[in-house]
């Protein structure tokens, strides 16, 4: 049973540092076949064995689709700040990035014109593209 626990703790630990969401599952899977050893289910290894890849793969096929999209629903819908204006604080060379502050801070901006932006230059932003803003001169 201690092998199935630290096995699942290490794998939950893992997922930490991974965010992949795999290892979380089989963390799961572990610590389920900790339980059933422990409420005495399951002694010997093979059982074990078959608890801990069933419950893995059981939870791994019906949980990890909710999972990433609940972790991932946030980054793909944040449109706050798109259609809203800027000043540009660094020039936007045609081919480059520049900055343009907004809301207190300088962003990293670019835009998809071919066209430099000055300095001062009022912008309306686009897109967000990661932490970077794509914008187009006003």
């Amino acid at each position: 049973m201690t092998m199935w626990v630290v096995l699942g703790v290490g794998l939950l630990i893992l997922e930490i540092f991974t965010t992949s969401f795999y290892s979380i599952f089989f963390g799961i899977g572990a610590l389920v076949t900790a339980f059933l050893v422990y409420l005495g289910v399951a002694e010997d290894l093979t059982s074990q064995i078959v608890i801990f890849a069933l419950s893995s793969m059981v939870s791994l096929l019906f949980f990890r689709k909710r999972i990433l999209e609940l972790f991932t629903k946030n980054s793909k819908e944040f449109k706050e700040i798109v259609d809203e204006f800027a000043k540009v604080s660094v020039e936007i060379p045609a081919e480059g990035e520049g900055k343009v502050f907004y809301r207190g801070s300088d962003w990293i901006a670019y835009q998809k014109e071919g066209k430099s932006i000055a300095l001062h230059s009022k912008v309306l932003i686009k897109k967000i593209d990661g932490i970077k803003l794509i914008v187009e001169a006003v």
